[in-house]
């Protein structure tokens, strides 16, 4: 399965890709992989900001997307 980080951010791609190291079946890709648009984060909460921006990379790339903003929140 591949699951795409929904991050540009060097940091944030390390942290998931530490926290999701376990899951041998799983194959994690980046945001640096591919040209993206930027997604504007206008919700109201970091679960709000974080589903916004798994959605619209998700419909760009038919990809499951991990997203987050300022936490796990997906």
């Amino acid at each position: 399965m591949i699951i795409l980080l929904g991050t540009k951010n060097r940091g944030k791609i390390k942290e998931l890709q530490e926290l999701l190291a376990d899951l041998h079946s799983v194959k994690l890709v980046t945001c640096l992989d591919q040209a993206f648009r930027t997604v504007e984060e206008s919700g109201k909460s970091f679960l709000e900001n974080a589903l916004i921006k798994a959605r619209a990379i998700c419909s760009e790339t038919g990809l499951p997307v991990l997203a987050e903003d300022a936490g796990l929140e997906v």
